[in-house]
């Protein structure tokens, strides 16, 4: 019975942080993909064992959460804990920790989408499934309710913004949407808390434009459109040092 929890350590080097010394929101993003790859091939769920059933594993939507910033050469704990897998949807919570103070959590939706078809696919239909654990999480992950989108700027998907799907990759589509946050000339906001959810693919060559409007509560919404269809949209939350 494979391990239904792993926790791995992360550094934050220079290539994480942004001109102020803190983490770009896409650290932690990346951090998160990282463990939780590691941890599906523990689990007998790599993207290997996916592509027998030409199928391969999509993130859908996300959330961090975060009591102070990550700064640059700190070493931060994550562990994964993954939920029972309902429908086609399966929910991985994380908890975030310096050394043995906890600092935040995470939420990750993961789905399985077919090559070919590109529709979603029911992970026990493909013999994937574990023993269910309690993970102390009942949060779940909506849409995004945005007011008052206006046009920001636009950004052309390229060659270095694509993945192994061929699609804009999860990361590099956080750091676009980042770019609309308006942090560089601001020494003291820091995002605290982040949910983003991508709605479909990005493919290279496309025209992404960039809209900001206002969230529940006065939240910053961020989305990227193109033309009349949404692709991935982000609501941040900022906190002050």
């Amino acid at each position: 019975m494979p391990a239904l929890q792993m926790s791995k350590d992360y550094t934050l080097d220079i290539e994480h942080v942004d001109g102020r010394g803190m983490a770009r929101p896409s650290a932690v993003v990346a951090f998160m993909q990282d463990l939780v790859t590691d941890h599906g091939e523990v689990m007998g769920l790599s993207g290997e064992k996916l592509a027998e059933h030409n199928g391969f594993w999509v993130l859908s939507r996300l959330m961090y959460q975060l009591e102070r910033p990550l700064y640059v050469h700190e070493t931060i704990q994550l562990t994964t804990l993954p939920r029972e897998i309902r429908g086609a949807s399966w929910y991985r919570d994380f908890v975030i920790a310096s050394g043995n103070e906890r600092i935040g959590y995470a939420l990750t939706v993961w789905a399985v989408v077919n090559l070919e078809t590109r529709r979603l696919m029911r992970p026990k239909t493909l013999g994937m499934g574990f023993e269910k654990q309690d993970t102390g999480f009942t949060e779940t992950l909506k849409a995004i309710r945005v007011q008052g989108q206006q046009p920001c700027f636009d950004r052309v998907v390229r060659y270095s913004d694509i993945d192994i799907n061929r699609h804009l990759n999860n990361v590099k589509a956080v750091d676009i949407l980042s770019d609309a946050f308006g942090l560089e000339n601001d020494t003291q906001r820091w995002v605290s808390r982040l949910q983003v959810n991508y709605i479909a693919e990005s493919v290279c060559g496309t025209k992404l434009e960039i809209r900001r409007g206002v969230g529940a509560n006065g939240s910053l919404c961020v989305s990227a459109w193109e033309g009349d269809k949404e692709k991935v949209q982000a609501e941040a939350v900022f906190s002050t040092r």
